[in-house]
């Protein structure tokens, strides 16, 4: 009778919380919401951010300072492979979401709140540099640098609270 009311429990406690690891990209410059989130199906879920784990926050936004904002997958650049293979772990705190809708304001669109607890970056990363000799900016040639881990990324760390990241959190290994 004890497991049948913990089992019972334990169901009840799980109903709508899909915990998980998540694929990011972030759309850029868009006139509504631009997180998406992928599945491991590959099912796209426009999101709202919640992180709940101020470290993994430190992680994400010292990442979208490098312009590394994550990838579907692979994309091709005139002819050369890249990815940003960005994780998020976490679970979906909401179902289907409407964002508001009235006269000059994007279209109202779908999403849901999405809770983070965690960071993970697929190494080696690429990244867009712009050569900054050239000044007109939309004249400028760009290149892509390669990192393999976060010390090549951040060569001088990065530290939340006072402390260093432990960049072991927050990698994904190849074949995981």
């Amino acid at each position: 009778m004890n497991h049948l009311l913990i089992l019972v429990l334990f169901l009840i406690g799980s109903l709508g919380a899909q915990a998980g690891e998540y694929r990011f990209r972030c759309q850029g410059v868009v006139t509504g919401l631009c997180d998406l989130i992928y599945d491991a199906e590959g099912r796209e879920t426009t999101v709202k951010l919640d992180f709940v784990d101020h470290e993994s926050a430190a992680v994400f936004q010292a990442l979208q300072k490098k312009r590394i904002y994550g990838t579907k997958g692979f994309e091709d650049h005139q002819g050369v492979r890249w990815e940003q293979g960005i994780f998020l772990v976490g679970e979906f705190a909401s179902e289907k979401k409407w964002t508001p809708s009235a006269p000059n304001m994007a279209q109202s669109e779908a999403y849901r709140d999405f809770k983070v607890t965690g960071v993970k970056l697929v190494f080696p990363v690429w990244r867009f540099q712009e050569c900054e000799e050239v000044e007109d900016p939309s004249a400028r040639p760009v290149f892509l640098e390669t990192h393999f881990s976060f010390e090549s990324l951040f060569p001088l760390g990065l530290k939340h609270a006072g402390k260093p990241i432990d960049w072991n959190k927050h990698t994904v290994v190849k074949g995981s």
